[in-house]
């Protein structure tokens, strides 16, 4: 475990700024990146005196918004028609994609809420087709 946690800090000072900014953007988007690898281990070496923390707060914070803003408009721009036309292939048919539409049009605002504080689940609801059923 401590060969393990000194890798993660070892290679966030290595990836420095842009590599927090990158790593966050891929955990807001549809790349299953814990924030809990990337933003602890920055923490320590903002203590350690290595990075700064406001540089580090706004990459972190940035990198997020830029990942989300990412998914939005490809979901956006490319998300219904896409699902439909190829979503077999994941598993996803369109019997399920009406389920899912209907659940989410009763209760998306709360499941959305709940499921983004959830470490573990956040990437589910992302990655899992067809989820919840």
């Amino acid at each position: 475990m401590h060969n393990l946690i000194n890798w993660l800090v070892e290679s966030i000072g290595a990836m420095g700024y842009p590599g927090i900014f990158l790593l966050m953007a891929m955990e807001s988007s549809v790349i299953p990146v814990p924030s809990e690898l990337v933003m602890p281990p920055a923490g320590y070496l903002v203590q350690a005196g290595k990075m700064d923390m406001l540089a580090v707060i706004l990459c972190g914070t940035f990198g997020s918004l830029f990942g989300a803003y990412l998914n939005y408009f490809a979901s956006h721009y490319l998300g219904r028609p896409l699902l439909l036309k190829y979503g077999r292939y994941v598993w996803i048919t369109e019997e399920k994609f009406a389920r899912v539409e209907t659940f989410f049009l009763k209760h998306g605002e709360i499941s959305t809420f709940i499921g983004r504080l959830l470490p573990v689940v956040r990437h589910l609801i992302r990655c899992r087709p067809g989820w919840p059923e």
